[in-house]
């Protein structure tokens, strides 16, 4: 059975038939640490195994960023900005045709793409003197996964429109909420994992707020 693999490499940025990738386990404290607003996930193939969520990311300097992540179910995805995403979907063009139409039943190709994450989780709080290993992640398409694919991109771009275009008014709504608990938390109190944790909780206030000033 021939496939495609998409894998991101956390070094380099390419294109390539290197089958040396492997799918790495969720990591539920990575996932846990960056939570998406205005999130819609579309499933690629029957079983949900292969799907792709549009939303509102937030990076590590705290601002939300529109992304897109393409996830499989043994791996922790690999996240697009609306540059990478576009020229993601350019590159597999050629692919998914010479998948669809090929008679070569054993061939794995590999389209090996950037992660837009890599930065932010290599600058996690790993002491300096140790060597962090690297990873890449792995996704593994077939036939209904590519059908699939196919059939949101256009939905998928038509959100990422929208959510750029509501971009300014999430990061506004934000930096409210972090003045407010500045204004009535002594400075003493006011730290990085507060500010996470209320940002957190107050996700529905901030969608609301939003909202409002459409």
């Amino acid at each position: 059975m021939d496939s495609l693999k998409v894998a991101n490499n956390s070094d380099e940025q390419m294109y390539s038939n290197l089958n040396s990738f492997k799918p790495r386990n969720n990591d539920m404290e990575r996932n846990t640490r960056f939570h998406m607003l205005f999130t819609t996930t579309y499933g690629l193939n029957n079983s949900h195994t292969k799907t792709i969520h549009v939303g509102l990311q937030r990076t590590i300097e705290g601002t939300f960023k529109p992304l897109v992540k393409l996830s499989g179910n043994n791996a922790d995805g690999i996240y697009f900005d609306a540059d990478s995403w576009k020229q993601f979907q350019d590159n597999m063009v050629g692919y998914m045709n010479e998948y669809l139409t090929s008679d070569n039943r054993m061939k794995t190709n590999s389209v090996v793409s950037g992660n837009f994450r890599k930065e932010e989780v290599a600058s996690d709080s790993t002491p300096p003197s140790k060597k962090r290993r690297t990873y890449a992640v792995a996704i593994v398409m077939q036939k209904t996964t590519f059908l699939g694919l196919q059939n949101v991109v256009k939905c998928v771009d038509a959100h990422l429109k929208q959510l750029e275009s509501l971009t300014d008014n999430v990061n506004k709504c934000a930096q409210y909420l972090i003045r407010e608990i500045e204004l009535k938390l002594p400075v003493s109190f006011v730290n990085q994992e507060i500010i996470k944790l209320t940002l957190r909780g107050n996700y529905d206030e901030i969608e609301r707020n939003v909202r409002t000033q459409k």
